[in-house]
């Protein structure tokens, strides 16, 4: 394992991108989702997503929501994306995210980087809020909703059944307060 860090000095080292996805970022996304999957950190799925799976996934999201890879150095270090919440009309402007993040990458600021350019993304998609969820042990990712403006707004408990026990879900929110003070369908 390559021991640099994403964040090394300008001159040194590749600088960390954000960009959005690409069909030929599909392995890596897979790989990193079945990091989640095998760490039970992020994830409620218990099944390993297929390069294929991700490669219609991407499609599925393409020109409709964004979604972010961090690359440095050639290689994906994370994603991040946004999708519909729900499809009622009340709810209109809310999205979901998912932000997934190599192990070895962990805590070197690729989480950060990429949350704060998923919510340029969801200001700039005209949307007013944006939610999430993840198991309630999930240290690193509580911090990383901290760090970058969102708050917890509650805790279901022992809502799914996963590696053998019952798991809490902690539930965030992010609201963009320019896009509050639009109407809805607007």
């Amino acid at each position: 394992m390559d021991t640099v860090s994403p964040s090394s000095p300008v001159g040194s080292r590749p600088q960390l991108k954000i960009r959005s996805a690409e069909k030929r970022d599909a392995a890596e996304i897979a790989q990193i989702y079945h990091q989640a999957t095998q760490d039970g950190l992020a994830t409620f799925e218990n099944f390993l997503a297929t390069p294929d799976e991700r490669d219609r996934w991407l499609e599925e999201h393409r020109g409709k929501f964004p979604l972010l890879v961090a690359e440095w150095a050639g290689r994906v270090l994370g994603w991040a994306s946004l999708s519909p919440y729900h499809i009622r009309p009340h709810i209109e402007g809310v999205v979901e995210m998912l932000i997934y993040i190599d192990r070895d990458f962990r805590r070197h600021g690729v989480g950060r980087e990429l949350m704060r350019a998923l919510q340029v993304a969801a200001r700039e998609s005209g949307h007013r809020k944006i939610v999430g969820r993840f198991v309630a042990h999930n240290d690193a990712g509580r911090t990383l909703c901290r760090l970058t403006g969102w708050r917890e707004v509650g805790i279901h408990q022992k809502h799914t059944y996963l590696d053998g026990r019952w798991q809490d879900m902690v539930i965030v929110e992010y609201l963009i307060l320019e896009n509050l003070s639009k109407p809805l369908g607007k």
